[in-house]
């Protein structure tokens, strides 16, 4: 099913009753696909692994980093100074 963005709210009912039937509904502005409202049993989130993110691996060629827990055993201890 395809409706108009303007048509969206006035045709709800309709929109309603394709999405029960398991079919997509797109909705156009200007003639261009905008939206896309599917059924929330295909609804599939895409979640994104950590090695896509720019901040993995940013700290991977450290060795003063090769054990993460003294590290930062190292970080909250007193400084002693002479």
């Amino acid at each position: 099913m395809e409706t108009k963005l303007i048509a969206f709210r006035n045709r709800m009912r309709d929109i309603q009753a394709a999405v029960s039937r398991r079919e997509r509904v797109t909705v156009t502005s200007h003639g261009r696909p905008w939206a896309v409202v599917i059924p929330w049993e295909d609804y599939k989130p895409e979640t994104p692994k950590a090695s896509e993110f720019a901040a993995a691996g940013m700290w991977a060629n450290r060795d003063d980093l090769a054990n993460p827990t003294e590290y930062i055993a190292r970080l909250r201890s007193r400084r002693m100074f002479a």
